[in-house]
């Protein structure tokens, strides 16, 4: 477990993130509430979407995660089929006891907070991912996270 973090830690620096903004130092932060997006079914599918979602997740969450889940594991788990997927439930990939108490199921709603708010969301999980303020770039993301789990 002690190379994971060290990997954690290397990615961090090279991308230019601390590890207390990634969430490594303790915090008391409470989640702010987000305003739940009225995303129709339509939208997630909208192939408009797709391209732009894929470019937020290749320069925002592919260092670290891959859509396929027969790779093997980089820094994070797999995203296929991560929508109503119980956080920290992706086979073959280690999390930390305090995540795997969590009862988050990765919903719409839930994953607009996370992608505004991760450490937030769930405090100290030492993921070097601050969030993404633009609305667009969440509703994109999703779309495409959708569409990508869909497509298999």
């Amino acid at each position: 477990m002690a190379g994971y973090w060290q990997r954690v830690a290397a990615v961090a620096m090279i991308l230019g993130w601390s590890m207390a903004s990634a969430g490594c130092a303790q915090t008391e932060t409470v989640a702010a509430p987000v305003a739940e997006s009225a995303l129709p079914a339509k939208f997630l599918t909208d192939p408009e979407l797709f391209a732009p979602g894929a470019k937020v997740f290749k320069y925002r969450c592919a260092a670290c995660h891959s859509m396929d889940a027969t790779k093997s594991q980089f820094f994070g788990p797999h995203l296929d089929g991560l929508i109503q997927r119980k956080i920290a439930s992706t086979p073959g990939y280690t999390f930390t006891e305090e995540v795997q108490q969590l009862s988050i199921v990765w919903t719409t709603p839930v994953l607009l907070e996370w992608l505004a708010r991760p450490q937030q969301m769930v405090a100290n999980m030492c993921m070097p991912f601050t969030g993404l303020p633009k609305q667009a770039d969440r509703e994109a993301l999703l779309a495409y996270i959708y569409q990508a789990s869909e497509a298999k």
